[in-house]
């Protein structure tokens, strides 16, 4: 009899979800790259798509790799992103160093804003990851045509985790929220809406996503 776990549970676009994957929203686990990846997609093509034309959330392992290789290697990645169209960019920082693979032990925000000419930096676990966040913003700026001497990059008062194992959760909430304030107008301070107990409630909530988004994709 073959592992559960190895069970697919969704097959969207370009995201691919097994039980093993989705058992990591239970309590206490920690996100890995193909969760993060499933709901940037997801809200880039159906929850925003909307703001198609403006907005771009960068798959974590594309995130990875332009952190890590070299910069005359990019261009491959990120022309078909067509990202100095884009007025906002949002990319998952990890700590880890190999191109090959995302792991590492924490994840962050990174978002481009257009008009400001300016990275922000959302770390739920303040400054943990700053270096590999401005890493990633130098090894971009050049792709999202960024003035280099006039390029900002900012450390946010952004919401913080009590615990070991909740950064993903934070990035993808902190994603969604500051999605709707960019995009919709959404008005309600992010330190308000995204709380450690909210990131409890967004575990279940990103659950029921998968659930519904595989239902709705298989025509059943």
């Amino acid at each position: 009899m073959e592992n559960e776990s190895n069970d697919v549970v969704l097959n969207f676009h370009d995201s691919l979800l097994y039980k093993a994957d989705v058992s990591l929203l239970d309590d206490q686990k920690w996100l890995n790259d193909k969760l993060l990846g499933f709901c940037f997609e997801y809200f880039e093509r159906e929850k925003f798509n909307h703001s198609a034309d403006k907005l771009s959330l960068i798959n974590p392992d594309v995130a990875q790799c332009i952190k890590l290789l070299p910069s005359d290697q990019l261009g491959e990645f990120l022309e078909p992103l067509n990202l100095p169209s884009k007025q906002y960019v949002f990319l998952p920082v990890n700590d880890n160093s190999q191109c090959e693979q995302t792991g590492g032990s924490h994840w962050s925000l990174l978002v481009y804003i257009r008009s400001r000419q300016e990275f922000r930096h959302y770390d739920s676990s303040k400054h943990t990851n700053q270096e590999e966040a401005k890493r990633l913003a130098y090894k971009l700026q050049p792709y999202v045509l960024a003035p280099m001497g006039r390029m900002k990059f900012l450390e946010m008062d952004g919401p913080q985790q009590n615990n070991s194992y909740d950064c993903g959760v934070f990035v993808i909430a902190t994603a969604e929220h500051l999605c709707k304030e960019l995009c919709e107008g959404y008005s309600i301070p992010l330190n308000d809406i995204v709380t450690p107990k909210t990131v409890t409630e967004t575990r279940r909530k990103i659950k029921d996503l998968i659930y519904q988004t595989a239902k709705e994709y298989s025509g059943s």
